[in-house]
């Protein structure tokens, strides 16, 4: 093989037909497949390009292609276990499909979301994944209306596309019912809710819906933002209240850290001294003392799911619209169902 000199930033097509003989329009076809170049000749020029430490050209494949091989997520907290569990399994199925994941961390602030969203745009993404901010700016929802998404956990009214979400009303159904059948007659919700998303106020509505239908039974629903800080706070005034719960549901497995932390800190006992369902299985959730109940969410089924949708059709034509309770829109919605896990950390009362 004649010797070529070095290129600083790697071999270059046309290095790779110097080196062989060849012409780069041979070397380009092979490398990207051509039917006008035979199989063996492929191989050769392949396996010579990879000896050599080619590196294709992503900004001139776009120019051709039109998108990259890149997906963005945009999420609001890497440091929640749903997000960060959900975030793997995404990108475990796009790099399958040779396909990599970006992750972008909105931290719930529509400018960081705006930025973010933009800055994928501009890399020509195949797709952007999306749990939206509540207070999404307008440019935001545009730039999204040019690119394949698909939106995940919550849905904005702002975004025309679709949601994959879990059975947010029968999750908290499901906690509030089995505290019920334990004898608790006061139960509080620590949970989330905005009138932008649906997501905070369904959960809020499947417990309130449950015990509303329970006799005798109280409830006490506190709503605030996502974050420890708000089952933390909350926690401690229901604690301290004359007229304190028994047992508390979580809205979210964060919401379950701050309400754990100001339990501890009051000298409580679960579940001696209040029963807890927690939202989401993390495995902290296991060897926590004697185990936190739980709403468990198929996480590994959503995540796989939006990876496959992302860039490609929407979701099943058969589906059946869902209008907003919101809004008023119509959009479709794939729903995977949710699971109670029982352990320790609830007793009858």
């Amino acid at each position: 093989m004649p010797r070529v000199r070095p290129n600083r930033n790697g071999p270059t097509i046309k290095d790779i037909a110097a080196a062989l003989g060849v012409s780069h329009v041979t070397v380009s076809r092979a490398l990207n497949d051509s039917p006008l170049v035979t199989d063996e000749t492929k191989k050769r020029l392949r396996d010579a390009a990879a000896k050599m430490g080619y590196i294709p050209d992503a900004a001139a494949k776009l120019l051709r292609g039109g998108r990259s091989n890149i997906v963005g997520f945009v999420l609001p907290d890497v440091e929640n276990h749903f997000f960060s569990a959900i975030a793997r399994v995404i990108a475990e199925t796009l790099a399958a499909s040779g396909m990599q994941l970006v992750l972008s961390i909105s931290e719930d602030d529509p400018d960081l979301e705006l930025r973010h969203v933009r800055s994928l745009c501009e890399a020509r993404t195949r797709g952007i994944i999306i749990t939206p901010v509540v207070n999404m700016h307008r440019e935001t929802a545009d730039l999204l209306a040019n690119v394949p998404c698909q939106q995940l956990v919550r849905r904005h009214p702002l975004v025309e596309s679709d949601v994959i979400v879990s059975e947010d009303k029968t999750a908290t159904r499901l906690a509030a019912q089995r505290l019920i059948d334990l004898g608790h007659k006061h139960i509080a919700y620590i949970g989330s809710g905005s009138e932008t998303l649906s997501t905070g106020a369904d959960r809020a509505e499947g417990f309130y819906q449950t015990v509303w239908d329970a006799p005798d039974v109280k409830a006490t629903i506190k709503l605030g933002p996502p974050g420890p800080r708000h089952g933390y706070e909350t926690a401690i005034e229901l604690l301290t209240s004359p007229q304190k719960p028994s047992a508390i549901v979580l809205g979210s497995a964060q919401f379950t850290i701050g309400t754990l932390q100001a339990i501890r800190e009051m000298g409580l006992e679960i579940p001696r001294d209040i029963s807890l369902i927690g939202y989401d299985d993390p495995d902290w959730f296991k060897i926590w003392g004697a185990g936190i109940t739980t709403v468990a969410l198929p996480i590994r089924e959503m995540a796989m799911m939006a990876a496959s949708l992302v860039g490609q059709s929407p979701l099943d034509p058969a589906l059946e619209p869902v209008v907003s309770a919101i809004d008023g829109t119509s959009f479709k919605r794939l729903t995977f169902p949710v699971s109670l896990v029982q352990r320790g950390s609830d007793r009858e009362f």
